[in-house]
């Protein structure tokens, strides 16, 4: 982790992820626009779906994904691969279509992990299935409230994903083949993460191993090597250069994300605090808890998966993370993956402009606050 990664969160995220947000929400507005101009013209009622979703993609988020896109293919296009024989690849507004189709899949993700995890809240307002339960009850309609919530909410999700399948429509076959691949290692990892927190399987090896499908793999490695392919088809060797970034800095984003959903300000992260370990979560820092708790500990921890925590069994369980060491020892860990990650630019045959990107993307990576 470089110097002025402590100081740059209080300051806003680096302008390599800014302007690459700017032009995707840019994107993403005028699909909405024109979705909602097509549909409301054959049935209003039609357009309320297309508002949702609109209303979730909207409320935030970093574009993390679409910025590794970018600045992958931005880097290929400018760098010692600039002109390989299938020709430069597609322009930046095919790019800033790719990195609008993985902010749609992630909004599916979270509109769907929201039903399965029972969230209430996500980005400071009511997630889509309590949104839509409260709205069957306001209007008077028939129906079960938690039912119809969820199931507004699944077909929401389901929007979301056709629209990212829409704007990867011009993507080579390379490209393409990336994409069919994480979008079934997000499903797949979604799957464990569900499992293992209803099996209590709360050990170091799942932990990491839920982290790397839903955080390594689909946050960084799979948009970096997606956004090279766009140029043209990726060697194993660039790939696996790729890979060797993205991996530590795809664990340090989910380590930082454990930290954040037990020591966040609720604010700043967008759902309640806690509600992983209500959901029992399988997360390195609550195995490394349980490897050294004693048995006292072991009994406040055993805590973790139960719905009806209250703050204070919140409280006492951080304290027990803090304690036995499991919080330093987790921030030690980002900051090494961090290091290991920045060790791997070096060797990519990127631009200059496209490796101090990446760089300053991994110290965002640890330095964020939400």
């Amino acid at each position: 982790m470089t110097p002025q990664a402590a100081a740059m969160e209080p300051d806003g995220p680096p302008a390599e992820l800014t302007r690459v947000a700017a032009d995707v929400d840019i994107r993403l507005r005028r699909l909405f626009d024109d979705e909602l101009a097509r549909w409301k013209e054959l049935d209003p009622r039609l357009a309320e779906a297309i508002e949702e979703l609109a209303l979730v993609v909207n409320s935030g988020g970093k574009r993390l994904r679409a910025a590794f896109v970018y600045w992958a293919w931005r880097g290929r296009a400018g760098g010692a691969e600039a002109h390989p024989a299938h020709g430069a690849g597609p322009g930046e507004r095919h790019v800033t279509d790719v990195g609008a189709a993985f902010e749609l899949l992630q909004a599916f993700a979270l509109v769907h992990d929201d039903i399965m995890d029972d969230s209430a809240t996500r980005r400071g307002r009511p997630t889509v299935h309590v949104a839509q339960a409260a709205r069957l009850e306001a209007e008077g309609w028939k129906g079960e409230p938690r039912r119809f919530g969820e199931g507004v909410a699944i077909l929401v999700g389901d929007l979301s994903h056709a629209y990212a399948d829409a704007l990867m429509a011009e993507a080579n076959p390379a490209a393409r083949r990336i994409w069919d691949d994480l979008r079934i290692e997000l499903s797949l990892g979604q799957y464990l993460d569900l499992r293992s927190a209803a099996s209590g399987q709360l050990d170091w090896e799942t932990a990491r191993r839920v982290s790397t499908f839903k955080s390594a793999l689909y946050t960084i490695v799979r948009p970096l090597q997606l956004g090279a392919s766009l140029v043209a088809p990726a060697s194993p060797a660039l790939l696996a250069g790729l890979e060797a970034y993205g991996r530590p800095l795809g664990r340090a984003f989910q380590l930082k994300d454990d930290l954040l959903g037990v020591l966040g300000d609720e604010r700043q992260v967008g759902k309640p605090v806690g509600d992983d370990l209500r959901e029992g979560k399988p997360t390195e820092l609550a195995a490394i808890a349980f490897e050294r708790a004693g048995g006292d500990q072991q009994g406040i921890l055993a805590g973790i998966g139960r719905r009806d925590l209250d703050a204070a069994e919140v409280d006492a369980i951080v304290e027990v993370f803090h304690t036995t060491g499991a919080v330093d020892e987790i921030e030690a860990r980002i900051g090494d993956l961090v290091t290991e990650a920045v060790a791997a630019i070096d060797p990519l045959p990127f631009c200059e402009q496209a490796k101090g990107a990446l760089a300053s993307l991994a110290d965002y990576v640890a330095a964020r606050n939400s």
